[in-house]
């Protein structure tokens, strides 16, 4: 894709949420960077301070924390959606976590000054963070209850509910991690599918 074009995806994408006038988007353009990562590159690291977020154009990405030296899978991002350390992003203290592209990825990234410039400039910016964030929430709000609540055969039917191409995109030993069970459970559980 070039530059152009990711940058059209990427209203098209938001637009869905809020419709920028030619000047909103021109700033928001205008003060963004377009980052390429290969399969395995990291675009966070544990104990880092998140300086970019990003738009997710082409590819996705992977949250993963270390716990006793092991990867635990927390979240992916795909296309169309928003990447980052959010809570560093906004407190500037390190992540505890890391974010590795999947597959080859391309993010239009953009850095806690800008976006603060656009929200205190253009109310529609203001307004798509909101969104985003709320949005954010309300998917960890679902994880937590459903890891509270939920078996994990559940949580599996609604993993494939909410997302269903992911068998297609993600090896299963992460989906398996995402879900808080070993591989060997996640293969049963899809014997008895």
């Amino acid at each position: 894709m070039t530059d152009d074009e990711i940058y059209a995806q990427a209203r098209k994408s938001y637009a869905r949420l809020v419709v920028f006038t030619n000047e909103e988007w021109q700033a928001f353009r205008e003060r963004t960077l377009i980052r390429y990562l290969n399969r395995k590159e990291h675009f966070l690291r544990q104990d880092a301070v998140c300086l970019h977020c990003a738009y997710v154009a082409k590819g996705y990405v992977r949250h993963y924390y270390l716990v006793e030296g092991k990867e635990v899978t927390n979240d992916f991002n795909f296309e169309h959606m928003s990447t980052g350390g959010y809570q560093s992003f906004i407190t500037q203290m390190p992540v505890r976590f890391n974010i590795v592209a999947m597959e080859p990825t391309t993010l239009v990234t953009f850095n806690r000054s800008t976006i603060l410039d656009l929200y205190e400039r253009y109310p529609n910016w203001q307004k798509l963070g909101r969104l985003v964030i709320e949005g954010l929430f309300n998917r960890k709000t679902l994880r937590e209850e459903s890891f509270l609540l939920d078996t994990p055969e559940d949580r599996y039917r609604q993993l494939l509910q909410r997302q269903p191409f992911i068998l297609q995109r993600v090896p299963l030993v992460y989906i398996a991690s995402y879900l808080g069970i070993t591989p060997e459970t996640l293969s049963r559980i899809r014997a008895r599918k």
